[in-house]
């Protein structure tokens, strides 16, 4: 029988709020250990009910030895059955696997969820699915995370009107598509050429710009080590770096002195007003030992202190204070999106809107689509009446490239004077913003082959923000016109994995393709290409190489197919079109590789 349907169960269990168990009585059953409540949560939230020994030992006790987690299970078991007392027959176990008798268990997610939200149950679902539980575990704090995840999905479905897919799970193997750059699908109904449930542009007008604001909070450090508030500052300051540039998010910082929502309880303490107008935090803990530091980032609701989002890594302590942050990139940038995601949308009218933020102009840019270069530029030109920033001018700049690249605009006088105002007005703003500084480079590179003077705006950029992924991945591209396509390559591969959980992810891999190919490892160029084709299967820069990839490699079929894909979205396809637009890197060595390639593929010359 479906759990939804079991209303007569003789006993419930809480998973939204504070994990509790009660009996038909509402005598509480709940065990006092949180790793006794995570066995009892795992087991409610699998498909039957039931999870294997050695599933729960991985995700309760992975850092210890399996005859210590099986010992450490055990007890965990005994401490369930005793909490239960007469109701200890609904737990049942054998040598290799653990069970919940599901038909005499109700669950208060599958009553929120099938009884609607007429019944009061509004309130209850706000509250966060199980708060408070912490048994330190980073395998365990993922599966929470996913599960979190799940849930909100489940519930955000069943009350708005407009649905959206789930974010990227934070296990690599089982990655989904994100949520923060959908497929452009253009809707019949929207006389203003935008994707589908989006504002208009009277709507974007009218309601303005917004600014969200970010809050820094005390650092958590354990362990012995008199450096390790200097290492928590250093790596929140690079995570406030990350998140200001290239988007219009201020950050907060009340790392230090407590932060005045302390005593929020207080009347005469603004901690409510900061809450308010700060609706997220994050927070770092640091846990050090003496080789290692076990870095955990956390994103909180400030409103009730609720856990959002959760990740971790560890690090090589010595490298980390001497300054070598390399191996927390990827975890920052992580962070980054994840708040960018919790900013993209917002809930109004019982429904999900897009926020006419930058961070939403950025999207639109990656969706690729002429009509989302558009919507881009009305909000950015938006955004630059109220407060022009180098970011801004810096994307407007980029924007052009996009044209150019994607054939919607000739590369023409018209295209370069509007690119050079962009990238001057950005630079005279702030030369220490290193996104700005990266798209300005790029800009100088593709537009206009200026490759010393873009080299030197990338590298400036790098140094000052190492940790971001869209510096690296356009310093790739330099060095693919500049005929260096191994170097590139070897760039393209750090940065996949600095911008692996980012929502574009796709121009990362395209990146790896284009360089790959340029380099002449096809194979390579091909299996980056075909995951980028995954979330952009209409991308022409894509579908040029792995045309010409699959043509070198003799797989003419495949080769044939991405050429008539391509002359489904870029008609009128050439070399000549090519070499029109001006397309850098055409007489190096791996561009005369590519053309031909296509060539081969069958591309008409003309």
């Amino acid at each position: 029988m479906d759990r939804s349907q079991q209303h007569e169960a003789a006993y419930r269990m809480y998973l939204i709020g504070p994990f509790a168990i009660t009996d038909p009585s509402g005598k509480a059953l709940t065990p006092k250990s949180q790793k006794s409540q995570a066995v009892l949560a795992m087991l409610a939230l699998s498909l039957r009910g039931s999870r294997s020994r050695v599933w729960l030992r991985d995700k309760l006790w992975s850092d210890r030895p399996e005859d210590q987690a099986s010992a450490s299970l055990r007890q965990a078991l005994l401490d369930i059955r005793k909490c239960l007392g007469d109701a200890r027959d609904i737990l049942l176990a054998d040598k290799n696997t653990v069970s919940l008798r599901m038909d005499r268990i109700r669950l208060d997610i599958d009553e929120i969820l099938t009884e609607g939200h007429s019944t009061g149950n509004d309130e209850l679902a706000a509250e966060h699915f199980l708060e408070g539980v912490d048994v330190r575990d980073p395998e365990f704090e993922e599966w929470l995370t996913l599960e979190r995840q799940v849930w909100q999905r489940r519930f955000d479905e069943g009350q708005l009107q407009h649905k959206f897919e789930p974010k990227l799970e934070l296990a690599r193997e089982h990655r989904q598509q994100s949520p923060l750059v959908p497929l452009t699908a253009i809707n019949p109904d929207n006389k203003n050429g935008g994707t589908a449930n989006e504002p208009s542009d009277d709507e974007i007008v009218s309601r303005g710009s917004r600014q969200w604001v970010v809050a820094i909070l005390p650092s958590r450090v354990a362990g012995q080590s008199e450096n390790g508030q200097i290492l928590a500052s250093e790596v929140t300051s690079l995570i406030a770096k990350s998140l200001v540039e290239g988007t219009d998010i201020r950050v907060t910082d009340f790392s230090f002195g407590g932060g005045p929502w302390a005593n929020s309880q207080n009347d005469n303490q603004p901690g409510g007003e900061i809450s308010l107008a700060t609706p997220i935090g994050i927070q770092l803990e640091l846990t050090l030992a003496s080789q290692t530091v076990l870095v955990v980032v956390s994103i909180l609701r400030l409103a009730d202190y609720s856990l959002i989002w959760k990740d971790s890594c560890i690090a090589d302590r010595q490298l980390l204070e001497r300054g070598e942050s390399n191996q927390l990139h990827a975890l920052i940038n992580h962070v980054v999106d994840e708040v960018n995601g919790c900013f993209l949308f917002r809930a109004e009218g019982g429904k999900l809107e897009r926020e006419a933020t930058m961070i939403e102009a950025v999207n639109s840019v990656f969706r690729l689509s002429r009509d989302d270069l558009d919507r881009a530029e009305r909000i950015l030109h938006n955004i630059a009446a109220d407060r022009p920033s180098s970011s801004v001018y810096a994307w407007l700049a980029f924007i052009r490239t996009f044209r150019v690249g994607q054939r919607f605009n000739p590369y023409d006088s018209a295209i370069v004077e509007e690119a050079q105002f962009y990238a001057r007005k950005a630079l005279e703003l702030d030369v220490n913003n290193s996104i700005a500084l990266a798209l300005v480079g790029h800009v100088h590179s593709f537009l206009f082959c200026e490759y010393d003077y873009a080299a030197g705006l990338f590298e400036r950029a790098i140094r000052l923000n190492p940790a971001q992924p869209l510096g690296w991945d356009l310093y790739s591209m330099l060095h693919c016109y500049a005929g260096q396509p191994e170097k590139a390559m070897a760039i393209a591969n750090w940065v996949q994995n600095l911008g692996f959980y980012s929502p574009h992810k796709y121009y990362f891999d395209t990146t790896k393709c284009i360089s790959a190919a340029l380099a002449g490892d096809h194979a390579a160029a091909i299996s980056a290409g075909e995951e980028a084709l995954k979330m952009r299967p209409d991308f022409n820069s894509l579908l040029r190489y792995l045309a010409a990839s699959h043509a070198h490699r003799g797989e003419m079929e495949m080769a044939r197919k991405c050429v008539e894909r391509l002359e489904t979205v870029e008609p009128n396809f050439s070399i000549a079109s090519l070499q029109d637009n001006r397309y850098p890197l055409l007489n190096t060595g791996g561009g005369k590789m590519l053309i031909a390639g296509l060539t081969k593929a069958g591309v008409k010359l003309r």
